[in-house]
């Protein structure tokens, strides 16, 4: 058993986590958001190990004790982000539970678009490859953003379904609802990537009324 794993056991056992255990995994922290620092400045091929190691103020024999190679550490920064990102949607989710479905899309919205603000940067990047630029740049570290997608969307489309039990979807577009709805969170931020300005989480209450005139019977608009 590694010493990650070990430090996982004794968290999950209600012991405390050991000083090492929690220096390493700061340690790591650090890294990864040096890491997505000079992954967006610099471009996925351009950035050197020296330079995220002299971001994390760390020297690279640590970056390599901790990450074997720049496709390990990215694969470490999406898996972190993609950590973030689904707890704050499980976050909004529960904060919501039996409120109208607006106000729980309203809080999916606001968690997603909040956490792409928070790592702008980064998802810029990451968006220009899946637009068609450094597509063939660490293909395996790439391959779980798949996966996280997935989750997003399955979070979505059960928020859709108790929708439609609850009138505020048309019957005829409940299949297609989540899929619809995360294409205009994506295009939101598309276009921030594409021309910037502006707040993201200022087109919150925008996107809903576009979503509910074209997907809704009338209980889901905005009131007043």
């Amino acid at each position: 058993m590694n010493r990650r794993s070990e430090s996982a056991t004794a968290s999950s056992a209600g012991r405390p986590t050991p000083l090492r255990a929690r220096l390493r995994e700061a340690t790591a922290q650090e890294i990864l958001a040096a890491a997505e620092e000079v992954f967006a400045d610099e471009g996925f091929h351009a950035a050197h190990m020296g330079a995220i190691a002299s971001k994390a103020g760390v020297s690279v024999g640590t970056l390599y004790n901790h990450f074997a190679d720049r496709e390990a550490m990215l694969a470490g920064l999406l898996a972190a982000r993609r950590t973030a990102l689904i707890g704050k949607l499980d976050g909004a989710i529960s904060d919501t539970a039996g409120q109208p479905l607006r106000a729980r899309l309203r809080g999916i919205l606001g968690a997603f678009l909040g956490h792409c603000a928070a790592h702008r940067k980064f998802v810029h990047i990451a968006l220009q490859r899946e637009l068609g630029r450094y597509q063939q740049t660490f293909p395996q570290a790439w391959a779980k953003k798949t996966d996280t997608m997935r989750e997003i969307y399955e979070r979505i489309d059960r928020e859709m379904k108790a929708g439609l039990k609850e009138g505020a979807l048309r019957p005829e577009l409940a299949d297609v609802g989540a899929t619809f709805f995360i294409g205009m969170m994506r295009a939101l931020v598309i276009r921030d990537v594409a021309f910037g300005g502006g707040s993201m989480l200022d087109q919150v209450e925008n996107l809903l009324d576009l979503f509910f005139e074209g997907a809704g019977t009338g209980a889901g608009k905005r009131r007043g």
